[in-house]
């Protein structure tokens, strides 16, 4: 006669066990988390599992064919990647060992690998004019365009790649020495770093300071200083800081400093076009001497900085190459 089976918690753990591993598969793989940390889940349910059965005689050929079952489907779905991870947005940049984790995460959040996968057209307005943008990416290629009029309101179109500087007034093409160069590099540089951020935080010539959290009108927010090696750029001088949203990463506010004063600007409606984050910003000024962007608070934007304008990002289109 057979000796009746006392139940015992390993029978739990035998039972449930090719369960919980594949509940935490589909979670994981539906969530996007990534592989190495599903695999070391696996990992721990797995030697768990193997445990219990060494002590564990009883083991039915049947249990031992559930488990081989469900092992078999965790490691295809391992094998397979993620269907809906948000990884794979920034599985192809290449981004510096020195960011930290909140401005990659924020990268990866407003965009991913689509800034360097797309061409990017929208006119950016603000209290200097209204310009429009033509941004193509494709990995370590670009062609950056902007057009906008001149005070006699003749149209210039200023282009940059990799290769070249060129600028069209009214039409025809302005031959440029290496100061007109110089110049129309920078206006370029200027209208596009803004819209395009945070990815334009992704480069070399970046150096970031992680200065944890802050609070800001009840609201915690990470706080990161930003400045860049001089002489990599006209502004290379100039010191950013960024409020980031500690955990979704969006970029919610930013300030820097510059030889004219320090500016302050807020995020106050944000849109999505072809999965790339855009926001639209309050712009708050003090002019006169340079006042170092460390001096940013609520009480001081509140006290001393006044509303310039609204810098308005509209016409968005996102087309994938």
């Amino acid at each position: 006669m057979a000796t009746p089976h006392t139940w015992s918690p390993g029978d739990t753990l035998i039972i449930y066990g090719p369960w919980s591993i594949l509940t935490c598969t589909v979670a994981f793989w539906l969530t996007g988390e990534s592989r190495a940390t599903l695999y070391h889940v696996f990992l721990f349910l797995r030697l768990s599992f193997h445990s219990v059965c060494e002590n564990n005689k009883r083991l039915s050929q049947k249990r031992e064919v559930h488990m081989r079952i469900l092992r078999l489907i965790l490691l295809t779905m391992l094998a397979g990647g993620s269907g809906c991870s948000t990884e794979d947005s920034v599985s192809s940049l290449s981004l510096p060992l020195n960011m930290p984790s909140i401005v990659a995460r924020s990268i990866e959040f407003h965009g991913g690998s689509l800034y360097e996968g797309s061409t990017i057209t929208m006119t950016i307005t603000s209290l200097s004019g209204s310009f429009q943008l033509e941004v193509t990416r494709q990995g370590g290629q670009f062609d950056h365009a902007v057009i906008g009029a001149t005070r006699e309101g003749v149209e210039r179109r200023v282009r940059v790649t990799n290769a070249a500087v060129q600028e069209w007034r009214g039409g025809e093409e302005v031959e440029l020495d290496e100061q007109g160069a110089t110049r129309a590099r920078a206006f370029v540089d200027a209208r596009v770093f803004f819209p395009l951020l945070p990815y334009t935080l992704n480069g070399g010539d970046v150096n970031y300071e992680d200065l944890g959290i802050e609070t800001w009108e009840g609201r915690d927010l990470h706080k990161v200083r930003v400045s860049f090696t001089p002489g990599t750029s006209n502004d290379a001088d100039d010191a950013y800081m960024f409020w980031f949203d500690p955990e979704t990463g969006q970029m919610e506010q930013f300030g820097y400093d510059f030889d004219g004063g320090l500016r302050f600007r807020k995020g106050i409606e944000f849109q999505q076009v072809g999965g790339v984050i855009f926001s639209t910003q309050e712009n708050y000024a003090i002019d006169g001497g340079r006042v170092p962007v460390g001096m940013l608070s609520p009480s001081y934007v509140a006290e001393n900085m006044s509303l310039l304008s609204t810098v308005v990002i509209s016409d968005v289109m996102v087309e994938p190459l």
